[in-house]
């Protein structure tokens, strides 16, 4: 006989692994105890040599779905009086143990909510080792029932019976409960007057959506307002009562049958819509699709589709329908979760609120993702994702850092070791409620996963409000602050996430990002290697006309481009496009060459001025509204190469816009122009990676920055660089919400 302890840590509390162990013991009549302690799992085996060297291999390689094993410690142990392998309780009574994220349920779950002879039939909150809330509601670790938000519900003796099964998959299963002894759905007046609950409030919000109402429901993360996207007279009330004006809204069908009546899904998009994550998926429209409300997503080719990923979707969303699933937030506002605070907030936006009673620890978003050239690029990183970790090998020797990230998609990270733990999804700095989500959120992961901060780490932008912020952190707790450039950041997440360490020509378009000279970058080739960073080449300069309020009405910086280069009279279709100019713009032109401007050399800004003078819109009524619009217009056409200056390291913008605007001159298509713009931008940026790979002899270069969100830009440069070896994001977002993964990375190489 042999007896040792083992102690497993990684992804291994809040996934049913204490259960497979256990399973595992009795199989091979191995004695012994398991139990989750602060840090991850200790389990103590007693059995014959060889039965406990196949349950070690077995612990690895048959490891639960969700489960990821980081280290695994073995020592000789002593021989304990014991005639069974059991869970015992936990250790500790704060851990820092990485937790699962929240799961969609299983197929075995499905069944037994779609079953009307089984005890869960169409019970909302069905779950068990393999599935179910995880993130969302967690208070503390070690992972019991007594540290979620399921301590209130007291399991019924059915339920507990199935808890203490070693056969079932419900053993062990902390969130384990039935319609008997588990959370409940009420169907509420927004006065807070109780309309119906249970089943019956699901059957009901049913009807009211399908005859035209706009219900608030509650759901793993957060509300969401949810109305027939069949029905445009309903899709317009709630854009009107939302505040959000022409941002596409999500829509979950019913079904994958459903939903492919309406976009083209690939195999990888397939996937992804039925992983166990389940993000929302951005998918192409069919060229038959005319059901839809044109309001969902106007201007649009694609749409973004979600599939049911909680139980209660199944009874309640029918498996024909299509139906709009947006954030219950005010347009700017993180998403809404605090029971109370939805009650005053959702009245005159909802007509009707579906809430249950199990409370919402920690606020998700839902999670974005879009497939180009089969690769998965993650736009927004929340619900399904958060908060497993990133292993990166550059962290293995780090201390704890906080990287702050950035104002846009903000989201900071901490790590532990070689493991980085991005925050959820918070939304943009600007408004006060993000600003005190990152606070509240910064602190949560601090406690929950016992984490403390040595360093901080944040964006030399003086003005960002994370920077700010990461100071004020820092110096409250006597903390060194590490700045690190805004483009060096967005390269060095994909260098993380993939462990490059050579050097690499990173390509960094997005908005604009803080400068080493004092200018907004924002259209970069950058050499990196390592903490070394040097600008090889950019787009060329132009100013913002109003600085700030230039990004958001994109027809200043068009007007400077007409202005520069047609000082003496304009073409006849420039003629035209003033006239569709906001009011006062003729004194805005008559300023301009006494201005003090400043410079920006940004990839998103030229988008956004050839967007305006395209007639897209000449104001931003969310984030990147023009840059999304005008690739939409190139999806179904195919581009031609127009005349564009490379000018030694500079990619000249305004040979470029001279060129769309002969285009129009000469009556060309919106659409065709738009195409030929992307095909252009794509043939030089190729040619100037080329360029700057031959001069330091590079093979490897990273594409990054929320303009590759573009997936016409992509694919296209992607095809381009084809015989190099060309990286993308795929764990973090492609935008300003991977920043803080490469604040960590540079940070782990400045600390060395």
């Amino acid at each position: 006989m042999k007896a040792c302890t083992i102690h497993v840590t990684g992804i291994v509390q809040g996934i049913g692994f204490r259960p497979f162990v256990s399973k595992l013991a009795h199989e091979l009549g191995i004695v012994g105890t398991v139990r989750n302690d602060t840090s991850g799992v200790e389990i103590h085996i007693q059995g014959v040599d060889a039965d406990c060297q196949l349950f070690i291999e077995r612990l690895q390689s048959d490891l639960p779905m969700h489960g990821r094993i980081d280290t695994l410690q073995i020592e000789q142990a002593n021989l304990r009086d014991l005639d069974d392998f059991t869970i015992i309780l936990s250790q500790g009574v704060k851990g820092n143990a990485f937790i699962g994220a929240d799961m969609a349920p299983c197929e075995a779950c499905l069944q037994d909510i779609q079953d009307p002879k089984n005890r869960r039939f169409q019970y909302g909150f069905t779950n068990c080792t393999n599935c179910g809330p995880r993130y969302t509601i967690i208070e503390s670790t070690p992972y019991d029932r007594d540290t979620t938000s399921m301590k209130v519900f007291p399991m019924c003796e059915t339920c507990q019976a199935e808890y203490e099964n070693l056969e079932g998959r419900r053993y062990h299963a902390e969130p384990n409960a039935c319609g008997q002894c588990g959370p409940m759905f009420t169907l509420q007046g927004t006065d807070g007057t109780v309309l119906a609950s249970g089943q019956d409030a699901i059957e009901r919000t049913k009807k009211h959506i399908q005859y035209g109402s706009i219900v608030a429901v509650k759901g793993v993360g957060g509300y969401h307002l949810v109305c027939d996207a069949l029905q445009e007279k309903a899709v317009q009330i709630l854009r009107q009562r939302k505040g959000r004006p022409r941002k596409p809204l999500a829509v979950m069908a019913g079904s994958l049958e459903t939903a492919k009546q309406y976009v083209h899904i690939s195999e990888t998009e397939e996937e992804l819509l039925l992983s166990p994550a389940r993000p929302i998926v951005l998918l192409r429209k069919l060229a038959e699709y005319n059901t839809v409300a044109p309001s969902v997503a106007p201007g649009m080719e694609t749409l973004g589709i979600l599939l049911p990923y909680a139980p209660y979707h199944y009874s309640l969303v029918p498996s024909n329908a299509l139906w709009v699933m947006t954030s219950a937030n005010r347009s700017g506002d993180p998403v809404l979760y605090n029971d109370a605070q939805a009650l005053g907030e959702l009245q005159g936006i909802a007509d009707y609120i579906l809430t249950h009673n199990r409370e919402i620890i920690s606020p998700v978003d839902d999670s974005v993702v879009q497939v180009v050239d089969d690769k998965p690029i993650m736009i927004r990183r929340s619900r399904g994702y958060v908060p497993l970790s990133i292993a990166v090998v550059a962290l293995e020797k780090s201390p704890t850092m906080l990287a702050m990230g950035a104002d846009m998609k903000a989201a900071f990270a901490m790590n532990r070791g070689s493991h980085a733990i991005l925050s959820p999804y918070m939304g943009d700095m600007e408004h006060q409620r993000v600003q005190d989500l990152l606070w509240s959120t910064a602190k949560r992961y601090e406690e929950l996963f016992q984490l403390i901060p040595t360093q901080v780490i944040v964006d030399v932008h003086p003005k960002y409000y994370t920077s700010q912020c990461g100071r004020i952190y820092a110096e409250e707790h006597q903390l060194p602050v590490i700045e690190v450039q805004h483009h060096h950041a967005h390269v060095a997440a994909v260098l993380a996430e993939q462990n490059i360490t050579e050097p690499v020509l990173g390509i960094c378009f997005d908005g604009t990002g803080y400068g080493t000279d004092g200018t907004l970058w924002g259209g970069e080739f950058l050499y990196c290697h390592k903490t070394y960073m040097e600008r090889m080449a950019h787009l060329s300069y132009a100013p913002l006309p109003g600085g700030e309020v230039a990004v958001r009405e994109p027809w200043r910086q068009a007007l400077w481009y007409v202005n520069q280069l047609y000082p003496s009279g304009v073409p006849t279709v420039i003629k035209a496009w003033k006239k569709t100019l906001p009011k006062g713009w003729e004194l805005l032109e008559k300023m301009m060459p006494h201005m003090q401007m400043i410079q920006s050399s940004s990839g998103g800004r030229l988008f956004d001025t050839v967007a305006s003078l395209l007639g897209v819109g000449h104001e931003h009524l969310y984030d990147a509204q023009l840059a999304i619009e005008l690739e939409q217009l190139a999806l179904s056409e195919k581009g031609t190469i127009l005349n564009m200056k490379l000018d030694g390291t500079v990619l000249d913008t305004m040979s470029l816009v001279r060129s769309v605007i002969e285009q129009l001159e000469y009556g060309e298509s919106v659409a065709k122009i738009s195409a030929n713009f992307h095909r252009t931008l794509i043939y030089y940026i190729g040619q100037m990676a080329k360029q700057c790979c031959e001069e330091r002899h590079i093979s490897h270069i990273v594409l990054c920055g929320g303009v590759f969100q573009n997936r016409i830009l992509l694919k296209g440069v992607m095809q381009e660089l084809g015989e190099y070896k060309v990286h993308v994001p795929t764990q973090s977002p492609m935008n300003d919400g991977g920043i803080a993964l490469g604040q960590l990375w540079l940070g782990s190489y400045m600390n060395r």
